[in-house]
């Protein structure tokens, strides 16, 4: 027992040694890049691309776990053919730096919009929300009501997920097993097994998805996210179900196939979604799940084509639902 309580801690010591000399050489062949704003005191990393367009300026908000700015790539790719748009990591995700506690929904974006204007930034946004980021969205709304004109919700959380509605199942093995991943990643465990099991990130352009899968074995990252994950059902739920509703903005809700027909409950949340405005439209991605919808290359055009519209109503000044009617999609 003694010999094989050494061997084990040998090989532990060993897998934690490759996790850091990997990582390391990771950082190396993928330096940060961006714009890094002050969004308090730290930093945050901004992707911004499509400064050559005209138009109200489309924000990317990415949903919790795994995700981060370059979760995007696909979507920011064909939306700055006709937007400016900015994704970016929140505070300990990705490259940008720790943020204060808590993790909640409200601070996220205060400093989100700090950051947007320390880096030059000023509204009209469209606001782009998936899962978790959905939250954000509504919360970014209510906060900032004079600068957001239109949202687009991608399979969006909603406030009463955590009320027996949805995909109670899957948020329970989060919150049991995300709190684990810091310590996973650090053991370099989470990098063997990212060897062989492909995962949404595997779906992304090739250098997008060698910075995400750095992201994913990155205990620092993982670090981030446990800190945000703690604050969703106790703070950021309820700060979002408080939020005022979108009045007569445009608003376009996105729903995976999959989600719906996976997740009972899953159709009605995005249902509740599409009456937050007077102004809206739902759509249903065929084959898409729920982290497809944005890293499968032919199911992010969908959601390139409801920005696009959403950006539309809002610079033509015209009723999203009339638009999209015209246009036949």
């Amino acid at each position: 027992m003694r010999t094989l309580g050494y061997a084990l801690v040998l090989l532990l010591a060993a897998t934690t040694l490759w996790q850091a000399i990997a990582h390391a050489l990771e950082m190396r062949a993928h330096p940060p890049h961006g714009v890094f704003a002050d969004a308090g005191g730290f930093r945050l990393r901004l992707l911004p691309s499509g400064a050559g367009q005209n138009g109200p300026t489309v924000l990317l908000e990415t949903g919790i776990g795994g995700a981060t700015s370059v979760t995007w790539s696909w979507v920011q790719r064909g939306v700055e053919r006709f937007a400016p748009v900015v994704s970016y990591d929140r505070a300990g995700l990705g490259d940008s730096d720790p943020g204060p506690m808590p993790r909640d929904g409200v601070e996220l974006v205060t400093e989100f919009h700090t950051a947007l204007v320390n880096a030059g930034y000023r509204g009209p946004y469209v606001f782009v929300g998936h899962s978790y980021g959905g939250l954000l969205a509504r919360l970014f709304a209510d906060r900032y009501p004079d600068e957001v004109a239109g949202v687009v919700l991608v399979e969006s959380s909603h406030a009463a997920q955590f009320r027996g509605r949805g995909p109670r199942g899957v948020l329970r093995v989060m919150r049991t097993l995300v709190p684990a991943a810091p310590w996973v990643a650090r053991l370099g465990l989470t990098r063997a097994v990212l060897t062989f099991v492909k995962t949404d990130a595997d779906l992304l352009p090739p250098a997008a998805r060698k910075e995400q899968r750095a992201f994913l074995g990155s205990p620092r990252h993982w670090n981030g996210v446990v800190r945000e994950m703690g604050a969703w059902r106790p703070l950021t739920s309820p700060q979002a179900a408080a939020a005022r509703d979108l009045g007569d903005r445009p608003l376009a809700v996105l729903t995976a196939e999959v989600s719906a027909k996976r997740f009972p409950g899953w159709k009605g949340l995005q249902s509740d979604h599409s009456r937050l405005s007077t102004d809206s439209f739902a759509r249903t991605v065929a084959g898409a799940t729920h982290g497809s919808i944005l890293a499968d290359s032919s199911h992010a055009e969908h959601v390139i084509t409801a920005i696009h519209d959403v950006f539309d109503a809002v610079r033509l000044h015209r009723r999203v639902a009339e638009l999209v009617s015209e246009r036949g999609h």
